[in-house]
């Protein structure tokens, strides 16, 4: 148990010595652990270079069976503890940085408030990525906006956003105020990510259904930077309205919301199925469900609220 863990953050921090810091362990310490596994094993399990470690083909296929073995370890001690137990132990949450924005903070003051015995570690990555976080037990739950029709991952519906045309802040001579037609919007000069970006792909589709051909400028895959270009007029891109509310305050961007056809997308909680989730696990994806609500009843996150007012996953 003791050696999986460690490898296990070993790989999953990329380096021995920020492994050590997230298990309080003496780095020397750390790295004899991992050694002595090796020489059990007869094989090298990490590749150790200047820049920190990756793991070997025989590490990966371990690491593999020890995120299973850890999950379903966990399971079995929440078991044997009974269902009175209280909700402790560590979730890994993955969402990506414009739900983030909007989620992370309040959903980690709740589960501090509501859990105290709840450990939540949250990780940004990008919604194609974390399918496959869960399905390698990297993480506990992900927040995706794409439906994945996987048996292997359950999925819980939070919220529907619709998407707007984002422009610098003097709207152009004309424009309607605030709404466009998607029409309208595929003409003007669009900065957007790149492919395979989950928004890029929605916005593509949209486009296809209605035989519109974008006027594609130019393509960056990180918001912040995607609002940088806008605001220095290099052109308009297509966002939902949280990821640019600062922005409309501050008077630096301006939205108009897209129709004929209204374009929306899915915010999405998921967790593996192929394991039972642990007490904490659960705990914390009804924070997650509770919180969208009230954020949404408040109007801090523009959207509908499409998941169950009963327990979530």
């Amino acid at each position: 148990m003791r050696a999986l863990t460690y490898f296990a953050a070993v790989v999953e921090e990329g380096s021995v010595s920020r492994a050590a810091l997230r298990l309080r362990i003496a780095q020397p310490a750390l790295s004899l652990h991992i050694l002595n596994l090796e020489r059990d094993l007869d094989t090298e399990l990490l590749h150790r270079t200047a820049r920190g470690v990756t793991a070997t083909e025989s590490g990966a296929r371990l690491y593999a069976h020890a995120r299973d073995i850890l999950a379903r370890i966990a399971q079995a001690k929440e078991d044997v503890r009974g269902h009175a137990a209280s909700a402790v132990g560590e979730v890994v949450l993955a969402m990506t940085q414009s739900v983030a924005k909007t989620l992370a903070l309040p959903v980690f003051q709740q589960a501090m408030s509501a859990f105290p015995g709840v450990a939540l570690r949250l990780s940004e990555s990008n919604t194609g990525h974390i399918p496959t976080l869960l399905r390698q037990r990297q993480i506990d739950l992900g927040i995706t906006f794409k439906a994945q029709n996987d048996p292997a991952i359950q999925e819980t519906p939070l919220v529907e956003e619709d998407l707007y045309l984002v422009s610098p802040a003097a709207l152009p001579s004309g424009a309607p105020g605030d709404t466009i037609a998607f029409r309208q919007a595929a003409r003007l000069p669009l900065v957007l990510p790149g492919r395979p970006h989950s928004l890029r792909e929605l916005i593509n589709d949209y486009a296809r259904k209605n035989r519109l051909a974008l006027d594609t400028v130019g393509e960056v895959d990180a918001v912040p930077q995607l609002k940088d270009f806008v605001a220095a007029g290099i052109g308009h891109t297509i966002l939902t309205l949280a990821s640019v509310r600062a922005e409309l305050a501050d008077g630096r961007l301006s939205a108009r919301r897209i129709v004929e056809p209204v374009i929306s997308r899915r915010v999405i909680l998921c967790r593996s199925s192929e394991v039972p989730p642990t007490r904490a696990a659960l705990a914390v994806a009804d924070v997650i469900v509770e919180t969208t609500r009230r954020l949404i009843d408040d109007a801090l996150w523009p959207g509908r609220f499409v998941g169950s007012h009963n327990k979530a996953l």
